[in-house]
């Protein structure tokens, strides 16, 4: 694959001669051959020590890059400029453009300093990098330049970077820290909305429109805006003036269910005079069980203290008459 991603054209191999002339000529030239009368020795079996292993062997590419390097005595190819060119395809046009686009995003990126080069780069992870910094800072090194980083206002800038101050984060927080981390994430949430505005520019898709309407929609704010506010404040009105009644008395209504009674369940009436009336006569009924409920265990008590007693006049005969029976015992002997 070329720069432009256009495929490379495949080596055609010669085809073997077909013709009846060139069988002949090859054949006669096969049969007068003198055959070797010599005895053929077998070929020796390579030896295992040519290999190279993991200690003497390069890196793969690496001779590759340094042949590279050092062609043209460093310097670049003169680029040529044809007078004449074959017509280009559609797809080969889409082709190119696709790559150019790809190149823009990754040169902005580069200027916004947010490049990252690809972590699964394999041979060519050199390549894909815009910029060659190591060879650039060995080149510095040859020539004797040094690069300083560091300028005179930044011993002064080290008190101001140190202030505490108050600065939102990207998730809507208010954090504190240093002026330096506060202007890092101001820093950073611009390259953000900046990489999101790229991205949108070179979308072939742009994007969706906030405010666009999908669908059977009925705009009844745009007749009357103020409809719901008088409605809400008509609301509010009635609430304030009606006067301070107490709420009507409600009872369970037993007919409003579809469901299994119990035994013991009782449908009252809805009328509040009837309602009363049956509550009187429930609890009239309540209190007449609880006197015959208190009759009964009166009567039950009693019945049980008759047989206790004579239960113990039973046991004392008894004892009597087994005394008299020992004492005539005794008198027999």
């Amino acid at each position: 694959m070329s720069l432009y991603g256009l495929p490379r054209p495949k080596s055609s191999k010669p085809a073997p001669p077909t013709s009846n002339v060139a069988f002949t000529s090859t054949l006669s030239s096969l049969l007068s051959t003198p055959t070797s009368t010599t005895p053929t020795t077998a070929r020796s079996r390579p030896s295992k020590s040519g290999k190279d292993s993991i200690f003497t062997a390069h890196n793969k590419g690496t001779k590759k890059r340094a042949l590279a390097d050092i062609s043209d005595d460093g310097l670049a190819r003169p680029q040529s400029h044809a007078q004449s060119s074959e017509a280009v395809d559609a797809a080969t046009l889409h082709r190119s453009k696709r790559k150019m686009e790809e190149k823009a995003r990754l040169y902005a990126s580069m200027k916004r300093g947010d490049y990252v080069p690809p972590s699964n780069g394999g041979v060519n992870k050199e390549e894909n990098a815009l910029v060659d910094f190591d060879r650039k800072w060995a080149e510095d090194q040859e020539a004797g330049r040094e690069v300083n980083f560091e300028t005179s206002s930044d011993e002064g800038n080290d008190t101001e970077e140190e202030e505490i101050v108050e600065y939102e984060d990207e998730f809507g927080r208010q954090r504190r820290g240093t002026r330096a981390e506060a202007a890092r994430e101001q820093r950073r949430r611009k390259a953000q909305e900046y990489a999101k505005e790229e991205l949108s520019n070179f979308s072939a898709r742009p994007d969706r429109p906030d405010n666009l309407i999908v669908g059977d929609t009925i705009q009844s704010a745009a007749f009357n805006p103020d409809a719901p506010i008088a409605t809400q404040m008509e609301n509010l009105a009635r609430k304030r003036d009606r006067s301070m009644t107490p709420p009507e008395e409600v009872h369970y209504d037993a007919s409003k269910e579809v469901r299994s009674k119990g035994v013991g369940f009782y449908a009252f009436s809805r009328d509040s005079e009837g309602r009363k009336k049956e509550m009187e006569a429930l609890e009239r009924e309540r209190e007449e069980t609880e006197r015959g409920r208190r009759v009964r265990e009166e009567r039950k008590e009693k019945r049980r203290r008759e047989v206790e007693e004579r239960k113990k006049i039973i046991e004392k005969k008894r004892g009597e008459r087994l005394a008299e029976r020992f004492l005539d015992s005794l008198d027999g002997l």
